[in-house]
């Protein structure tokens, strides 16, 4: 079937092209015309702190979205010497200032700030910072442009060709661009949250640019081996490495829509936007590839002949001459890795997260080096019946201090400010700990912790889903039990690596991002797994003498690329500026590397050698029971050879 959608494709290239334009066309327009604002609150509801802060919101009334001014006085001043300014800045904010205890730092709650009054202040001397609330949110993201040059430079030295390098690229940006426009002109019909588009960005240039280098290595490799037909060898191409994208693809949209599993509403519209994402780029890479190549001829296969292919072999051989050290080093190496998972801390962005050059986060280290770390994060406690006094809640530990109450009838809302900072264990633990007393906690902190709690709650039985599907998708695949187990468990190592780097280099990690990580990294290295060992499989098959040698030389070029181009587009998205973006980006970069590096290059090879002919068993009553399912189109090959 795919062999037909390719031969078609390379017969009507200029329709299919002009089609995707169209497409790429409407879907712009109906975004410039319906697209609605991207929400930016990250909630989850039915918890016990949203259901509470909305119970203190109905009765007490939500104070406005209320932000601070934060001001300091130069290292070794107070802010005696600056009364003037200050009294200038209180009325034009129409706010009392707070201070603190030294004298050197405080700050005004206001709903908004005009800049000229702070600009008067700052030139009298006063270093002024804005909370979140009131400063503009700080520039960066992924970054677009820098993964397509390190793409065009890798893709430029695989093929020597610059109609070869290009294609991917065009491919690419034609999906994301259908990709995005589509998903805001969706805004005009459900509400999506302004993280969503991150993961479609990274994921959707990523799997573009490698998809299609799948199916133009496989071309370009059958015109060197002589086929005498340029139509007929993209047809062949569709075929086989048209098979893998699509089994690939329908891989990573599964897991990725998988994140549904959470029941987080913004985890799931993620998980949705990227996968429509790699949906579209896949349908590029099937489609729209086939014609560019057919337009491109001949001109598509270079001048000279890859180098990698050429080294592949050697490196394989050495690999499978040392196999058992190299699986007992790759081991021990994601293990190492893997060690700070162990102390990871789950949390959600604040202005603590934000780069140090933003005035937000200057703010928030103001308001900690003033107040205390726990003024950046107070928690409200509700309080029926007069069932505890504030007495008995400043007498707990962990508890800095208690803010005057309000009272509505037998309810009492009372702000307690813990001596820890929001992101500390020690905050989580004094929320536990209030939660005891029978009273109700909420706050901006608050939710955050039950909403790391519940993703944490919910990350094992998507891990067990994802390793189950692995193992049952490639059982399918390869109709070897050994080849699936071993996939799953060195797919496990690569995520504790990446995780464990992770840690270590960001600390406390985003609560949503174990599970992001989980969703991506298992399609992108299932990917891997099947353009490496589906080689070996159809070399197995063909009955070579050394079957992991001879198919790893035949994959290991393309995956080599497509992994460089991944960690090209994940470090555009680590050099941005926007505290959500660049940890997400990171995990996947550091997942790339090592699953690409060490387990698909090293251990994968040496594993399978060291099962010897036993790699490709399966039980008879399995190989009845599960469907033939021709990935490397062998098959197809046989039939026009």
């Amino acid at each position: 079937m795919l062999a037909r959608v390719g031969a078609f494709c390379a017969r009507r290239r200029w329709p299919v092209l002009g089609a995707w334009l169209m497409v790429l066309v409407l879907a712009v327009g109906l975004a410039a015309r319906f697209a609605e604002p991207l929400g930016t609150e990250l909630t989850v509801s039915g918890l016990s702190s949203t259901r509470t802060l909305d119970q203190v919101n109905a009765e007490f009334g939500s104070g406005g979205d209320e932000g601070r001014v934060v001001f300091a006085a130069p290292a070794g001043h107070t802010l005696a010497a600056y009364r003037p300014a200050l009294a200038a800045l209180g009325a034009a904010l129409g706010a009392q200032p707070t201070l603190s205890p030294g004298g050197r730092i405080g700050y005004f709650s206001v709903a908004s700030a005009p800049a000229a009054a702070l600009d008067q202040a700052r030139g009298a001397g006063l270093q002024v910072e804005e909370s979140s609330e009131l400063a503009p949110p700080p520039e960066g993201g992924s970054s677009p442009a820098i993964g397509l040059l390190i793409a065009l430079v890798i893709l430029l030295i695989t093929f020597g060709s610059l109609s070869a390098a290009g294609m991917p690229l065009l491919t690419a940006v034609l999906g994301l661009g259908v990709s995005l426009a589509g998903l805001y002109a969706l805004t005009a019909l459900v509400p999506v949250t302004s993280i969503a588009p991150t993961l479609a960005i990274l994921l959707g240039l990523a799997v573009g640019i490698d998809y299609s280098l799948f199916l133009i290595d496989r071309h370009r490799r059958q015109l060197r081996d002589g086929a005498p037909d340029v139509r007929e060898s993209i047809a062949l191409a569709t075929g086989t490495a048209g098979s893998a994208v699509f089994f690939a693809g329908l891989t990573v949209i599964m897991a990725l829509a998988g994140l549904a599993v959470a029941r987080v509403g913004f985890l799931t519209q993620m998980g949705l936007a990227a996968a429509g994402a790699v949906l579209v780029a896949m349908l590029m890479a099937l489609t729209l590839t086939p014609a560019l190549l057919s337009l491109a001829g001949r001109r598509v296969v270079g001048r000279r002949k890859p180098r990698a292919a050429r080294t592949a072999p050697r490196w394989a051989g050495f690999v499978v001459r040392h196999r058992g050290v190299a699986t007992v080093l790759s081991v021990l190496l994601l293990g190492a890795l893997a060690v700070p998972v162990l102390g990871m801390r789950l949390g959600l962005p604040d202005d603590g997260s934000d780069p140090s050059s933003t005035t937000d986060r200057r703010a928030y280290d103001l308001i900690a080096a003033g107040f205390g770390p726990g003024v950046n994060g107070p928690l409200l406690v509700l309080v029926r019946d007069g069932a505890v006094t504030s007495e008995q809640i400043a007498a707990l530990p962990g508890v800095a201090t208690v803010l005057p109450p309000a009272v509505k009838g037998d309810d009492t809302l009372l702000t307690v400010v813990p001596s820890s900072g929001p992101d500390d264990a020690a905050t989580a633990t004094l929320v536990a700990r209030l939660r005891k007393l029978d009273v109700s906690v909420t706050g901006q902190t608050a939710v955050a912790i039950d909403i790391s709690d519940h993703l944490a709650a919910a990350l094992p039985l998507y891990l067990a889903l994802v390793a189950g599907f692995a193992f049952v998708l490639l059982l399918v695949v390869f109709r070897s039990v050994l080849i699936a187990a071993k996939a799953v468990l060195s797919f496990l190592l690569s995520l504790g690596a990446a995780l464990g780097c992770t840690v270590l280099v960001f600390g406390p990690l985003l609560a949503f991002l174990p599970t992001i990580v989980i969703g991506v990294l298992f399609g992108l290295s299932m990917d891997y797994e099947m353009f490496l060992v589906s080689g070996m499989h159809e070399e197995h098959r063909r009955g070579a003498a050394e079957p992991v040698v001879s198919g790893f030389a035949r994959g290991a070029k393309v995956v080599v690329a497509a992994a460089l181009i991944m960690i090209g587009v994940f470090g555009g998205g680590v050099a941005g500026g926007d505290p959500v973006t660049r940890p997400i980006a990171f995990a996947l970069a550091a997942g790339i590397i090592v699953d690409a590096f060490v387990v698909r290059l090293v251990l994968v090879p040496a594993v399978i050698s060291l099962f010897g002919r036993a790699a490709w068993w399966l039980p008879k009553r399995l190989d009845r029971m599960v469907p033939a399912v021709d990935v490397e189109g062998t098959d197809l090959i046989v039939s026009r050879a």
